[in-house]
Protein backbone atom coordinates (compact mmCIF):
# COMPACT_ATOMS: atom_id res chain seq x y z
CA UNK A 1 0.00 0.00 0.00
CA UNK A 2 1.60 2.97 -0.67
CA UNK A 3 1.88 6.12 1.46
CA UNK A 4 -1.40 7.93 1.90
CA UNK A 5 -1.03 11.69 1.49
CA UNK A 6 -0.21 13.78 5.13
CA UNK A 7 -3.72 15.13 6.44
CA UNK A 8 -4.88 19.17 6.07
CA UNK A 9 -4.25 20.95 9.00
CA UNK A 10 -7.00 23.67 9.35
CA UNK A 11 -7.71 26.04 12.44
CA UNK A 12 -10.41 28.80 12.92
CA UNK A 13 -8.51 30.85 15.05
CA UNK A 14 -6.38 30.29 18.36
CA UNK A 15 -7.57 32.98 20.45
CA UNK A 16 -8.58 31.55 24.17
CA UNK A 17 -11.25 32.80 26.26
CA UNK A 18 -10.60 34.89 29.40
CA UNK A 19 -13.79 33.02 31.30
CA UNK A 20 -12.71 29.28 31.49
CA UNK A 21 -16.40 28.06 30.73
CA UNK A 22 -15.36 25.05 28.55
CA UNK A 23 -13.99 21.73 30.14
CA UNK A 24 -10.69 21.33 27.90
CA UNK A 25 -9.51 24.76 29.02
CA UNK A 26 -8.99 23.64 33.21
CA UNK A 27 -7.12 20.58 31.98
CA UNK A 28 -3.29 21.51 32.08
CA UNK A 29 -2.24 21.29 28.13
CA UNK A 30 1.22 20.39 29.36
CA UNK A 31 0.51 16.86 30.69
CA UNK A 32 2.22 14.13 29.58
CA UNK A 33 1.29 11.75 26.73
CA UNK A 34 1.35 8.73 29.55
CA UNK A 35 -0.53 10.71 32.07
CA UNK A 36 -3.24 10.94 29.75
CA UNK A 37 -3.00 7.42 28.33
CA UNK A 38 -3.49 6.74 31.96
CA UNK A 39 -1.80 2.94 30.89
CA UNK A 40 -4.13 1.78 27.64
CA UNK A 41 -2.32 2.09 24.40
CA UNK A 42 -2.91 4.88 21.83
CA UNK A 43 -5.15 2.86 19.57
CA UNK A 44 -7.67 1.69 22.57
CA UNK A 45 -7.68 5.27 24.06
CA UNK A 46 -8.70 7.46 20.59
CA UNK A 47 -10.73 4.33 19.85
CA UNK A 48 -9.20 4.53 16.07
CA UNK A 49 -10.28 0.91 14.91
CA UNK A 50 -13.97 1.93 15.60
CA UNK A 51 -13.51 5.58 14.09
CA UNK A 52 -12.19 3.48 10.72
CA UNK A 53 -14.97 0.92 10.81
CA UNK A 54 -17.67 3.62 10.82
CA UNK A 55 -15.39 5.72 7.64
CA UNK A 56 -15.92 2.48 5.50
CA UNK A 57 -19.61 1.27 7.01
CA UNK A 58 -20.93 4.78 5.41
CA UNK A 59 -18.52 5.34 2.82
CA UNK A 60 -17.68 9.14 4.13
CA UNK A 61 -15.18 11.06 2.30
CA UNK A 62 -14.35 14.10 4.20
CA UNK A 63 -13.50 13.27 8.00
CA UNK A 64 -12.67 16.77 10.22
CA UNK A 65 -11.02 15.01 13.79
CA UNK A 66 -11.94 18.23 16.26
CA UNK A 67 -9.22 18.13 19.37
CA UNK A 68 -9.34 20.49 22.00
CA UNK A 69 -6.19 22.03 23.40
CA UNK A 70 -4.58 19.11 25.63
CA UNK A 71 -5.28 16.43 23.35
CA UNK A 72 -3.55 18.40 19.81
CA UNK A 73 -0.56 16.14 20.46
CA UNK A 74 -1.82 13.73 19.03
CA UNK A 75 -3.51 15.02 16.24
CA UNK A 76 -0.21 14.10 13.61
CA UNK A 77 -0.63 10.98 14.92
CA UNK A 78 -4.12 9.72 14.72
CA UNK A 79 -4.74 11.42 11.68
CA UNK A 80 -2.34 9.28 10.00
CA UNK A 81 -3.46 6.26 11.77
CA UNK A 82 -6.58 7.01 10.51
CA UNK A 83 -5.70 8.18 7.18
CA UNK A 84 -3.16 5.10 6.33
CA UNK A 85 -5.81 2.63 7.73
CA UNK A 86 -8.58 3.36 5.42
CA UNK A 87 -7.90 1.55 1.83
CA UNK A 88 -6.82 4.58 -0.86
CA UNK A 89 -9.98 3.35 -2.82
CA UNK A 90 -12.40 5.18 -0.42
CA UNK A 91 -10.57 8.51 -0.99
CA UNK A 92 -10.95 10.01 2.10
CA UNK A 93 -9.58 13.48 3.20
CA UNK A 94 -8.94 14.11 7.24
CA UNK A 95 -8.36 17.31 8.53
CA UNK A 96 -7.92 18.63 12.27
CA UNK A 97 -9.87 21.25 13.92
CA UNK A 98 -7.10 22.86 16.01
CA UNK A 99 -9.40 25.19 17.85
CA UNK A 100 -13.51 25.92 18.09
CA UNK A 101 -15.34 28.91 17.08
CA UNK A 102 -16.88 28.63 20.73
CA UNK A 103 -16.37 25.90 23.64
CA UNK A 104 -14.52 22.61 22.88
CA UNK A 105 -17.45 20.66 24.43
CA UNK A 106 -20.00 21.48 21.30
CA UNK A 107 -19.12 20.18 17.87
CA UNK A 108 -17.95 22.66 15.61
CA UNK A 109 -20.11 22.35 12.64
CA UNK A 110 -19.68 25.83 11.90
CA UNK A 111 -15.68 25.10 10.61
CA UNK A 112 -16.60 21.84 9.61
CA UNK A 113 -18.93 23.08 6.74
CA UNK A 114 -16.31 25.53 5.77
CA UNK A 115 -14.42 22.20 4.86
CA UNK A 116 -17.91 20.79 3.39
CA UNK A 117 -16.87 17.76 5.68
CA UNK A 118 -19.50 14.51 6.27
CA UNK A 119 -18.53 13.45 9.36
CA UNK A 120 -16.82 14.43 12.69
CA UNK A 121 -15.00 12.79 15.21
CA UNK A 122 -14.92 15.23 18.58
CA UNK A 123 -12.58 13.79 20.90
CA UNK A 124 -12.59 14.59 24.93
CA UNK A 125 -15.10 15.85 27.10
CA UNK A 126 -18.49 17.15 25.46
CA UNK A 127 -21.90 18.32 26.30
CA UNK A 128 -23.65 15.66 24.43
CA UNK A 129 -25.79 18.38 22.56
CA UNK A 130 -27.23 17.36 19.62
CA UNK A 131 -25.90 17.91 16.38
CA UNK A 132 -28.61 19.71 13.55
CA UNK A 133 -27.15 17.88 10.67
CA UNK A 134 -23.54 16.40 10.50
CA UNK A 135 -22.77 13.22 11.20
CA UNK A 136 -20.69 12.75 14.73
CA UNK A 137 -18.86 9.96 16.74
CA UNK A 138 -17.86 11.19 19.96
CA UNK A 139 -14.12 9.79 21.48
CA UNK A 140 -14.14 10.59 25.09
CA UNK A 141 -11.40 8.76 25.94
CA UNK A 142 -10.70 6.53 29.27
CA UNK A 143 -9.00 6.04 32.72
CA UNK A 144 -8.06 2.59 34.64
CA UNK A 145 -8.47 4.37 38.36
CA UNK A 146 -12.11 3.62 38.67
CA UNK A 147 -12.65 0.30 40.47
CA UNK A 148 -16.46 -1.01 39.87
CA UNK A 149 -16.27 -3.72 42.80
CA UNK A 150 -15.17 -1.30 45.31
CA UNK A 151 -18.19 1.07 43.90
CA UNK A 152 -20.36 -1.36 44.02
CA UNK A 153 -19.64 -2.02 48.22
CA UNK A 154 -20.09 2.04 48.99
CA UNK A 155 -23.27 2.13 46.49
CA UNK A 156 -25.23 -1.13 48.43
CA UNK A 157 -24.14 0.35 51.41
CA UNK A 158 -26.16 3.40 50.69
CA UNK A 159 -29.14 1.39 49.57
CA UNK A 160 -29.63 -0.06 52.30
CA UNK A 161 -29.53 2.45 54.19
CA UNK A 162 -32.35 3.93 51.92
CA UNK A 163 -34.26 1.26 50.93
CA UNK A 164 -37.40 3.17 50.37
CA UNK A 165 -35.31 5.14 47.16
CA UNK A 166 -34.39 5.18 44.08
CA UNK A 167 -31.35 6.27 42.00
CA UNK A 168 -29.85 7.38 39.14
CA UNK A 169 -26.10 7.20 38.40
CA UNK A 170 -24.13 9.58 35.67
CA UNK A 171 -20.63 8.87 35.64
CA UNK A 172 -18.20 11.24 34.10
CA UNK A 173 -17.46 10.87 30.19
CA UNK A 174 -14.15 8.98 30.76
CA UNK A 175 -15.83 5.79 32.51
CA UNK A 176 -17.92 5.53 30.03
CA UNK A 177 -16.12 2.28 29.33
CA UNK A 178 -17.39 0.97 32.47
CA UNK A 179 -20.75 1.40 31.98
CA UNK A 180 -21.71 -2.08 31.12
CA UNK A 181 -19.98 -3.54 34.20
CA UNK A 182 -21.62 -1.23 36.03
CA UNK A 183 -25.12 -2.30 34.29
CA UNK A 184 -24.32 -5.82 35.02
CA UNK A 185 -24.53 -5.94 38.27
CA UNK A 186 -27.74 -4.04 38.92
CA UNK A 187 -29.77 -4.92 36.46
CA UNK A 188 -32.04 -6.51 37.98
CA UNK A 189 -32.64 -3.63 40.94
CA UNK A 190 -35.76 -1.99 40.07
CA UNK A 191 -34.50 0.86 42.17
CA UNK A 192 -31.62 1.65 40.64
CA UNK A 193 -30.78 2.66 36.95
CA UNK A 194 -27.56 3.40 34.84
CA UNK A 195 -27.47 6.23 32.67
CA UNK A 196 -26.23 5.23 29.06
CA UNK A 197 -24.64 7.58 25.98
CA UNK A 198 -24.89 7.34 22.54
CA UNK A 199 -21.33 7.44 20.93
CA UNK A 200 -22.80 8.57 17.83
CA UNK A 201 -25.50 11.52 16.30
CA UNK A 202 -26.99 11.35 13.05
CA UNK A 203 -25.34 8.08 12.10
CA UNK A 204 -27.12 4.82 11.41
CA UNK A 205 -26.15 2.05 14.08
CA UNK A 206 -28.08 -0.61 12.94
CA UNK A 207 -28.08 -2.36 9.65
CA UNK A 208 -31.28 -3.99 9.48
CA UNK A 209 -33.02 -0.56 10.96
CA UNK A 210 -31.03 1.62 7.85
CA UNK A 211 -31.70 -1.06 5.48
CA UNK A 212 -35.52 -0.94 6.46
CA UNK A 213 -35.75 2.92 6.17
CA UNK A 214 -33.53 3.63 3.14
CA UNK A 215 -36.23 1.44 1.30
CA UNK A 216 -38.66 3.72 2.84
CA UNK A 217 -36.20 6.92 1.41
CA UNK A 218 -36.78 5.21 -1.74
CA UNK A 219 -40.48 5.14 -1.68
CA UNK A 220 -40.19 8.66 -0.78
CA UNK A 221 -38.10 9.62 -3.43
CA UNK A 222 -40.85 7.58 -5.85
CA UNK A 223 -43.88 9.01 -4.37
CA UNK A 224 -42.91 12.65 -3.45
CA UNK A 225 -45.98 12.69 -1.45
CA UNK A 226 -46.77 15.08 1.20
CA UNK A 227 -45.68 13.28 4.06
CA UNK A 228 -42.15 13.79 3.23
CA UNK A 229 -41.52 17.18 1.04
CA UNK A 230 -44.96 18.63 1.60
CA UNK A 231 -46.53 18.18 -1.85
CA UNK A 232 -48.55 16.43 -3.52
CA UNK A 233 -49.08 14.35 -6.79
CA UNK A 234 -52.76 15.83 -8.11
CA UNK A 235 -53.53 18.09 -11.57
CA UNK A 236 -54.72 20.91 -9.06
CA UNK A 237 -53.47 24.43 -7.81
CA UNK A 238 -49.40 24.17 -7.43
CA UNK A 239 -48.99 25.66 -4.24
CA UNK A 240 -45.32 25.69 -3.93
CA UNK A 241 -44.43 22.93 -1.15
CA UNK A 242 -41.02 21.67 0.06
CA UNK A 243 -40.05 22.25 -3.52
CA UNK A 244 -42.40 24.16 -4.93
CA UNK A 245 -43.73 21.42 -7.60
CA UNK A 246 -45.92 19.05 -7.86
CA UNK A 247 -45.29 17.50 -12.04
CA UNK A 248 -48.67 19.19 -12.99
CA UNK A 249 -49.06 21.73 -16.36
CA UNK A 250 -51.44 24.12 -14.46
CA UNK A 251 -50.55 27.55 -12.22
CA UNK A 252 -46.98 26.23 -11.93
CA UNK A 253 -46.18 29.21 -9.39
CA UNK A 254 -42.71 28.50 -9.12
CA UNK A 255 -40.86 27.44 -5.12
CA UNK A 256 -37.47 26.79 -4.16
CA UNK A 257 -36.95 24.44 -6.89
CA UNK A 258 -36.68 25.66 -10.80
CA UNK A 259 -34.88 22.83 -12.82
CA UNK A 260 -35.41 19.39 -12.15
CA UNK A 261 -32.21 18.19 -10.83
CA UNK A 262 -32.51 21.04 -8.54
CA UNK A 263 -36.00 19.85 -7.59
CA UNK A 264 -34.48 15.85 -7.09
CA UNK A 265 -31.91 17.31 -4.98
CA UNK A 266 -34.13 19.24 -2.72
CA UNK A 267 -36.33 16.61 -2.51
CA UNK A 268 -33.48 14.17 -1.67
CA UNK A 269 -31.93 16.61 1.29
CA UNK A 270 -36.00 17.10 2.58
CA UNK A 271 -37.04 13.08 3.15
CA UNK A 272 -33.03 12.04 4.10
CA UNK A 273 -34.00 14.91 7.33
CA UNK A 274 -36.73 13.49 7.96
CA UNK A 275 -35.37 10.03 7.75
CA UNK A 276 -32.43 11.56 10.03
CA UNK A 277 -35.02 12.71 12.29
CA UNK A 278 -37.19 8.98 13.03
CA UNK A 279 -33.56 7.16 13.69
CA UNK A 280 -32.57 9.73 15.99
CA UNK A 281 -35.86 9.67 17.47
CA UNK A 282 -36.48 5.51 17.00
CA UNK A 283 -36.09 4.93 20.92
CA UNK A 284 -38.50 7.79 22.02
CA UNK A 285 -40.56 6.74 24.60
CA UNK A 286 -42.73 7.69 27.91
CA UNK A 287 -40.17 4.92 29.43
CA UNK A 288 -36.48 7.41 28.41
CA UNK A 289 -35.48 10.84 29.72
CA UNK A 290 -32.55 12.78 28.66
CA UNK A 291 -30.78 14.62 30.89
CA UNK A 292 -27.65 16.36 29.86
CA UNK A 293 -27.01 14.47 27.07
CA UNK A 294 -27.60 10.90 29.15
CA UNK A 295 -30.59 8.77 28.62
CA UNK A 296 -32.36 7.30 31.45
CA UNK A 297 -34.42 4.53 30.66
CA UNK A 298 -36.96 3.86 33.66
CA UNK A 299 -38.31 0.79 34.95
CA UNK A 300 -40.92 1.00 37.27
CA UNK A 301 -41.23 4.53 39.01
CA UNK A 302 -41.33 6.95 35.92
CA UNK A 303 -41.22 10.35 38.04
CA UNK A 304 -37.01 11.32 37.93
CA UNK A 305 -38.08 13.52 40.99
CA UNK A 306 -38.49 11.10 42.76
CA UNK A 307 -35.02 9.94 42.16
CA UNK A 308 -31.72 10.60 44.34
CA UNK A 309 -28.51 11.11 41.85
CA UNK A 310 -24.97 9.78 42.52
CA UNK A 311 -22.10 11.07 40.49
CA UNK A 312 -18.74 9.15 39.36
CA UNK A 313 -15.60 11.19 38.74
CA UNK A 314 -14.13 14.84 39.66
CA UNK A 315 -15.89 17.85 40.11
CA UNK A 316 -17.02 18.89 36.27
CA UNK A 317 -19.17 21.34 34.88
CA UNK A 318 -21.98 18.86 34.07
CA UNK A 319 -22.15 17.88 37.81
CA UNK A 320 -22.59 21.90 38.60
CA UNK A 321 -25.48 21.23 35.78
CA UNK A 322 -26.76 18.52 37.81
CA UNK A 323 -26.76 20.18 41.09
CA UNK A 324 -28.32 23.45 39.85
CA UNK A 325 -31.60 21.76 37.59
CA UNK A 326 -32.22 19.12 40.25
CA UNK A 327 -31.36 21.22 43.32
CA UNK A 328 -34.53 19.51 45.44
CA UNK A 329 -33.13 16.30 44.96
CA UNK A 330 -30.13 14.30 46.82
CA UNK A 331 -27.05 14.37 44.80
CA UNK A 332 -24.19 12.26 45.72
CA UNK A 333 -20.30 12.21 44.66
CA UNK A 334 -18.32 8.83 44.41
CA UNK A 335 -14.44 9.81 45.18
CA UNK A 336 -12.63 7.64 43.32
CA UNK A 337 -9.27 8.46 44.89
CA UNK A 338 -10.62 7.77 48.54
CA UNK A 339 -13.71 4.77 47.53
CA UNK A 340 -16.18 6.95 49.48
CA UNK A 341 -19.63 7.83 48.69
CA UNK A 342 -20.57 11.37 50.26
CA UNK A 343 -23.71 13.49 49.83
CA UNK A 344 -22.97 16.77 47.74
CA UNK A 345 -22.49 19.55 49.47
CA UNK A 346 -22.07 21.88 46.69
CA UNK A 347 -23.91 25.33 48.35
CA UNK A 348 -26.53 24.88 45.97
CA UNK A 349 -29.25 27.68 47.68
CA UNK A 350 -26.23 30.74 47.22
CA UNK A 351 -25.67 29.38 43.70
CA UNK A 352 -29.61 29.93 42.86
CA UNK A 353 -29.94 33.47 44.89
CA UNK A 354 -26.98 34.82 42.29
CA UNK A 355 -29.05 33.77 39.96
CA UNK A 356 -32.11 35.24 41.05
CA UNK A 357 -30.44 38.20 41.48
CA UNK A 358 -29.19 38.30 37.51
CA UNK A 359 -33.04 37.93 36.95
CA UNK A 360 -34.09 40.43 38.91
CA UNK A 361 -31.70 42.84 36.66
CA UNK A 362 -33.47 41.53 33.74
CA UNK A 363 -36.63 43.45 34.52
CA UNK A 364 -34.72 47.22 34.83
CA UNK A 365 -33.20 46.75 31.38
CA UNK A 366 -34.38 48.73 28.90
CA UNK A 367 -31.40 47.55 25.97
CA UNK A 368 -31.40 43.51 25.82
CA UNK A 369 -27.99 41.85 24.04
CA UNK A 370 -28.54 38.38 23.11
CA UNK A 371 -25.05 36.41 22.85
CA UNK A 372 -25.02 33.45 20.53
CA UNK A 373 -22.12 30.92 21.71
CA UNK A 374 -23.13 28.26 19.51
CA UNK A 375 -24.21 27.62 15.91
CA UNK A 376 -24.83 23.98 15.89
CA UNK A 377 -26.80 23.11 18.64
CA UNK A 378 -30.40 22.08 17.61
CA UNK A 379 -33.04 24.90 18.10
CA UNK A 380 -30.42 27.79 18.44
CA UNK A 381 -32.08 29.85 15.79
CA UNK A 382 -35.59 29.61 17.18
CA UNK A 383 -34.35 30.23 20.42
CA UNK A 384 -32.88 33.20 19.66
CA UNK A 385 -36.13 34.25 17.63
CA UNK A 386 -38.20 33.40 20.45
CA UNK A 387 -35.79 36.01 22.68
CA UNK A 388 -36.43 38.67 20.61
CA UNK A 389 -40.02 38.56 20.31
CA UNK A 390 -40.15 38.17 24.24
CA UNK A 391 -37.78 41.17 24.79
CA UNK A 392 -39.62 43.35 22.28
CA UNK A 393 -42.95 42.33 24.07
CA UNK A 394 -41.87 43.47 27.25
CA UNK A 395 -41.07 46.86 25.61
CA UNK A 396 -37.32 46.70 25.41
CA UNK A 397 -34.85 46.80 22.25
CA UNK A 398 -33.02 43.62 21.66
CA UNK A 399 -29.24 43.24 20.11
CA UNK A 400 -27.74 39.93 18.84
CA UNK A 401 -24.26 39.70 18.92
CA UNK A 402 -22.07 36.37 17.13
CA UNK A 403 -18.63 37.12 19.21
CA UNK A 404 -17.23 33.76 19.18
CA UNK A 405 -15.68 32.81 22.49
CA UNK A 406 -16.92 34.87 25.29
CA UNK A 407 -14.40 37.51 27.05
CA UNK A 408 -14.43 40.83 28.76
CA UNK A 409 -13.13 42.90 26.29
CA UNK A 410 -15.57 41.53 23.54
CA UNK A 411 -18.25 42.26 25.75
CA UNK A 412 -17.12 45.77 26.92
CA UNK A 413 -16.96 47.23 23.49
CA UNK A 414 -20.81 47.37 24.00
CA UNK A 415 -21.47 49.84 26.56
CA UNK A 416 -25.26 50.87 25.66
CA UNK A 417 -26.25 47.08 26.67
CA UNK A 418 -27.70 46.93 29.98
CA UNK A 419 -27.73 43.28 30.47
CA UNK A 420 -26.97 40.01 28.42
CA UNK A 421 -27.94 36.82 27.71
CA UNK A 422 -26.44 33.77 26.74
CA UNK A 423 -27.45 31.18 24.17
CA UNK A 424 -25.02 28.31 24.88
CA UNK A 425 -25.03 24.74 25.62
CA UNK A 426 -26.52 23.92 28.68
CA UNK A 427 -22.61 23.29 30.28
CA UNK A 428 -21.66 27.09 29.18
CA UNK A 429 -24.69 29.14 29.86
CA UNK A 430 -24.08 29.40 33.71
CA UNK A 431 -21.37 32.19 32.99
CA UNK A 432 -19.83 33.69 35.90
CA UNK A 433 -19.87 37.78 35.02
CA UNK A 434 -18.33 39.09 37.90
CA UNK A 435 -15.70 40.29 35.53
CA UNK A 436 -18.09 41.31 33.03
CA UNK A 437 -18.51 44.95 32.63
CA UNK A 438 -22.61 44.10 32.60
CA UNK A 439 -24.33 41.13 33.99
CA UNK A 440 -24.71 37.67 31.95
CA UNK A 441 -28.49 36.05 32.30
CA UNK A 442 -29.66 32.71 31.27
CA UNK A 443 -32.74 31.67 28.67
CA UNK A 444 -34.63 30.52 31.46
CA UNK A 445 -33.70 33.73 33.68
CA UNK A 446 -34.78 36.38 30.68
CA UNK A 447 -37.95 34.73 30.41
CA UNK A 448 -38.88 34.39 34.30
CA UNK A 449 -38.01 37.82 35.09
CA UNK A 450 -40.08 39.47 31.45
CA UNK A 451 -42.97 37.28 32.02
CA UNK A 452 -42.73 38.44 35.88
CA UNK A 453 -43.65 34.35 37.00
CA UNK A 454 -43.30 33.50 40.71
CA UNK A 455 -39.77 31.75 40.94
CA UNK A 456 -41.00 27.92 42.50
CA UNK A 457 -36.92 27.23 42.46
CA UNK A 458 -36.89 25.61 39.35
CA UNK A 459 -33.80 25.64 37.29
CA UNK A 460 -33.03 25.10 33.76
CA UNK A 461 -29.73 25.05 31.87
CA UNK A 462 -30.85 23.67 28.40
CA UNK A 463 -32.53 26.18 26.46
CA UNK A 464 -33.85 23.04 24.54
CA UNK A 465 -36.20 23.12 27.33
CA UNK A 466 -37.12 26.91 27.99
CA UNK A 467 -37.80 27.18 24.04
CA UNK A 468 -41.58 25.95 24.76
CA UNK A 469 -42.07 28.20 27.48
CA UNK A 470 -40.40 30.91 25.79
CA UNK A 471 -42.71 31.28 22.79
CA UNK A 472 -45.84 30.82 25.23
CA UNK A 473 -48.51 32.90 24.49
CA UNK A 474 -46.22 35.37 22.53
CA UNK A 475 -48.48 37.36 19.40
CA UNK A 476 -47.90 39.94 17.24
CA UNK A 477 -50.79 40.84 16.07
CA UNK A 478 -51.78 44.85 15.12
CA UNK A 479 -55.02 44.32 16.84
CA UNK A 480 -53.70 42.77 20.21
CA UNK A 481 -52.68 45.78 22.33
CA UNK A 482 -52.19 43.58 25.91
CA UNK A 483 -49.55 41.74 24.04
CA UNK A 484 -47.90 41.50 27.15
CA UNK A 485 -49.97 42.08 30.27
CA UNK A 486 -48.68 44.44 33.26
CA UNK A 487 -47.81 42.67 36.10
CA UNK A 488 -49.50 42.71 39.67
CA UNK A 489 -46.28 44.76 41.06
CA UNK A 490 -46.30 47.18 37.90
CA UNK A 491 -48.31 50.58 36.85
CA UNK A 492 -48.82 52.33 34.37
CA UNK A 493 -49.40 56.03 33.67
CA UNK A 494 -51.40 58.20 31.33
CA UNK A 495 -48.73 58.04 28.59
CA UNK A 496 -48.21 54.59 28.72
CA UNK A 497 -44.76 54.15 30.82
CA UNK A 498 -44.82 51.63 33.15
CA UNK A 499 -43.01 51.67 36.39
CA UNK A 500 -42.39 49.40 38.83
CA UNK A 501 -39.83 49.10 42.02
CA UNK A 502 -36.33 47.63 41.18
CA UNK A 503 -35.17 44.94 43.92
CA UNK A 504 -31.61 45.59 42.83
CA UNK A 505 -31.17 49.38 42.60
CA UNK A 506 -34.30 50.56 45.13
CA UNK A 507 -35.54 52.87 42.90
CA UNK A 508 -38.56 53.21 40.41
CA UNK A 509 -37.83 52.43 37.07
CA UNK A 510 -40.05 53.94 33.97
CA UNK A 511 -40.08 51.55 31.07
CA UNK A 512 -42.08 52.92 27.62
CA UNK A 513 -44.43 50.57 26.69
CA UNK A 514 -44.63 52.17 23.14
CA UNK A 515 -41.39 51.35 22.27
CA UNK A 516 -42.48 47.89 22.09
CA UNK A 517 -45.25 49.15 19.23
CA UNK A 518 -42.90 51.51 17.69
CA UNK A 519 -40.10 48.35 17.20
CA UNK A 520 -43.10 45.75 15.98
CA UNK A 521 -43.80 48.48 13.26
CA UNK A 522 -40.28 48.67 12.77
CA UNK A 523 -40.10 45.23 11.98
CA UNK A 524 -42.63 45.48 9.91
CA UNK A 525 -41.35 48.31 7.59
CA UNK A 526 -38.31 46.35 6.99
CA UNK A 527 -40.06 43.65 5.64
CA UNK A 528 -42.58 46.18 3.15
CA UNK A 529 -40.71 47.48 -0.05
CA UNK A 530 -38.76 50.05 -0.21
CA UNK A 531 -41.52 52.69 -1.55
CA UNK A 532 -43.88 52.25 0.80
CA UNK A 533 -44.35 55.05 2.98
CA UNK A 534 -43.55 55.40 6.43
CA UNK A 535 -45.13 56.95 9.31
CA UNK A 536 -43.38 60.47 10.84
CA UNK A 537 -44.90 60.61 13.47
CA UNK A 538 -43.05 57.26 14.08
CA UNK A 539 -40.23 58.81 13.23
CA UNK A 540 -40.14 61.41 15.86
CA UNK A 541 -41.25 58.78 18.49
CA UNK A 542 -38.10 57.08 17.57
CA UNK A 543 -35.81 60.40 17.72
CA UNK A 544 -37.73 61.03 21.11
CA UNK A 545 -36.43 57.98 22.27
CA UNK A 546 -32.61 58.37 20.97
CA UNK A 547 -32.54 61.47 22.84
CA UNK A 548 -33.83 60.62 26.08
CA UNK A 549 -31.67 57.89 26.44
CA UNK A 550 -28.51 60.30 24.70
CA UNK A 551 -29.47 62.54 27.67
CA UNK A 552 -29.39 60.04 30.73
CA UNK A 553 -25.20 59.22 29.82
CA UNK A 554 -22.75 60.49 31.84
CA UNK A 555 -20.27 60.60 28.38
CA UNK A 556 -21.34 61.61 25.05
CA UNK A 557 -18.57 61.10 22.92
CA UNK A 558 -16.02 64.02 21.84
CA UNK A 559 -16.89 67.42 21.63
CA UNK A 560 -15.90 68.92 17.90
CA UNK A 561 -16.03 71.95 19.48
CA UNK A 562 -16.02 74.21 15.48
CA UNK A 563 -14.92 77.67 15.95
CA UNK A 564 -13.50 77.18 19.12
CA UNK A 565 -10.11 75.70 19.01
CA UNK A 566 -7.48 78.44 17.65
CA UNK A 567 -5.56 77.23 14.88
CA UNK A 568 -1.74 77.10 15.48
CA UNK A 569 0.95 76.53 12.80
CA UNK A 570 2.73 73.72 12.24
CA UNK A 571 5.94 72.89 14.16
CA UNK A 572 8.75 70.28 13.82
CA UNK A 573 8.28 67.68 16.17
CA UNK A 574 10.74 64.96 18.15
CA UNK A 575 13.00 62.68 16.11
CA UNK A 576 14.67 59.41 17.05
CA UNK A 577 13.98 56.41 19.37
CA UNK A 578 11.73 56.62 22.52
CA UNK A 579 15.48 55.77 24.13
CA UNK A 580 16.74 58.57 22.87
CA UNK A 581 15.18 61.70 21.19
CA UNK A 582 17.47 64.51 19.39
CA UNK A 583 15.39 66.70 21.73
CA UNK A 584 16.66 64.88 24.88
CA UNK A 585 20.22 65.93 23.91
CA UNK A 586 19.72 69.55 23.75
CA UNK A 587 18.37 69.63 27.28
CA UNK A 588 21.44 67.65 28.71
Amino acid sequence: MSAAPPPSIYTESFSTSSNNTTESESINVEETRENILSGFSFEEYFQVSESISVIIKNNFKKIALQLPDYLLWASSELSNKIQNSVPLEYGIKVFILGDTSYGSCCVDEVTSSHLKSDFIIHYGHSCLSPSSKIPVQYVFGKKKNFNVDKFSIELNKLVESKKEENFVIFYDLLYHHNRDSIENLYKNNDNIIVTNINNFNNIYLNNSFKNNKLNETQNCNNNYNNDCCGSDNNNNNNDSGCCGGNNNNNNNNSGCCQSQSQQQQQQNDCCQQKLNNEINNENDNNNEELISGRKIEFKNEKDIKKFNFIWIGEESLTLTNLLMNFNQQMVYRYYIDDNKLLQETLPRNKSLMRRYHISEKCKDASIIGIVVSTLSVQKYSETIDGLKKLIIASGKKPYVFVVGRLNVPKLANFSEIDIYVIVACHENTMVDSKDFYKPIATPFELNLSLRNEKWTGEYITDFGRVFPKLIKDLSFDEDDENKCEIPEDQVEDDQGNIHHFSLVTGRIVIQNKNQSTLQQQQQQQQTQQSGDLISVNNQFKQVSLVGEHLSNKTYKGLDMRIGETPVTTAIEGMSGIPKNYNTDKNNL
